[in-house]
């Protein structure tokens, strides 16, 4: 490693440092935690004022601002507002807090504010809304060495609760991919699990425990997450294949149902009465599911013939939790 690359490790690390202790740290303070002369501490506390930072010093003490940080960069109208809805997904794609998602948007809300104040303001309370939600240490602390895995290619030793079982097991897994979904306000993590010796996807809420190993992996060059989501409800496939449905709607949610894609693969086919047919190939109808029963009696389940046995069943038992007595 040459000295800049270490140099600027030790940037990287004295701000994470600044960030972690809001009262601050002195030129000796950090001189002795990285082991280098206080005339060197000074020299990289100089170059983080460059970077924008939004370093302060209070007395002998250097503080970090990242509310303050300066920010370059020049956005129109549309592309704020593009940003700006990445922004709502963003902080809406979990019910968990995470930190992480906070600043992100706070330092979007630094950098749109020059331009626009409203949208800057809007981005911001995008974060709160993030900062306001329960806080969970076991799911970001997972999520955070899930994510530092995969960006490193490093195997992960994780414990997983499952979610048919009651159990929790240990295993070995190899980060390929992470993805948000909409369903569930949930994040998964696709990748090599050891102890299935297969391919498998992880929900991150049902990590118990993760931490890194010194075991390396590379991701297989025919490993491609959009084509092996492109089947996908959500997040969820499997490896046998893809399940065609067929869906009849009733007029009365016809024009809905043609306002959106749903998906990619979906087909519609007009029919005398006013209603249509919708058929689309899934990966799994777990997740599926919820989607078909939210459109309640303006549904019917064509086909296949197990996954309309399974609607049928739902419908029976629900009528008998809402019949009298």
């Amino acid at each position: 490693m040459s000295h800049a690359d270490s140099r600027y490790e030790r940037l990287d690390a004295i701000e994470r440092r600044l960030a972690q202790r809001p009262e601050g740290w002195t030129t000796g303070e950090l001189a002795q935690e990285f082991a280098v002369d206080p005339s060197t501490i000074f020299r990289d506390l100089v170059m983080l004022q460059s970077r924008g930072t939004g370093l302060n010093k209070k007395g002998r003490r250097y503080v970090l601002d990242h509310r303050r940080s300066l920010h370059s960069v020049k956005l129109s109208n549309d592309e704020m507002l593009a940003l700006y809805l990445a922004a709502r997904l963003i902080s809406r794609h979990s019910d968990e807090h995470n930190p992480h998602v906070v600043r992100a948007l706070e330092k979007l809300a630094d950098a749109l504010a020059a331009k626009s104040p409203l949208i800057a303001h809007h981005v911001a309370r995008a974060a709160d809304a993030v900062r306001l939600r329960r806080v969970r240490r076991e799911y970001v602390e997972a999520l955070e060495v899930l994510t530092q895995g995969w960006a490193e290619g490093r195997k992960v030793r994780l414990r997983y609760r499952s979610y048919t079982k009651d159990e929790t097991t240990e295993r070995i897994f190899a980060p390929y991919f992470i993805e948000p979904s909409g369903i569930g306000y949930a994040c998964y993590v696709i990748g090599f699990d050891d102890l299935r010796q297969e391919l498998r996807t992880l929900k991150v809420e049902r990590v118990a425990e993760a931490r890194l190993t010194d075991e390396w992996f590379s991701v297989p060059s025919n490993f491609d997450p959009l084509q092996l989501l492109a089947s996908a409800w959500g997040v969820i496939w499997r490896a046998a294949g893809e399940i065609e449905v067929t869906l009849r709607f009733a007029p009365s949610v016809v024009r809905r149902v043609k306002e959106s894609v749903w998906h990619p693969s979906q087909r519609l086919e007009d029919l005398p009465d006013g209603s249509c047919l919708f058929t689309v190939r899934v990966g799994s109808t777990l997740e599926f599911k919820p989607w078909v029963r939210q459109w309640g009696a303006a549904v019917t389940v064509v086909g296949p013939p197990e996954f309309r046995a399974e609607i049928a069943d739902e419908i029976v038992e629900m009528a008998r939790n809402y019949s009298p007595g």
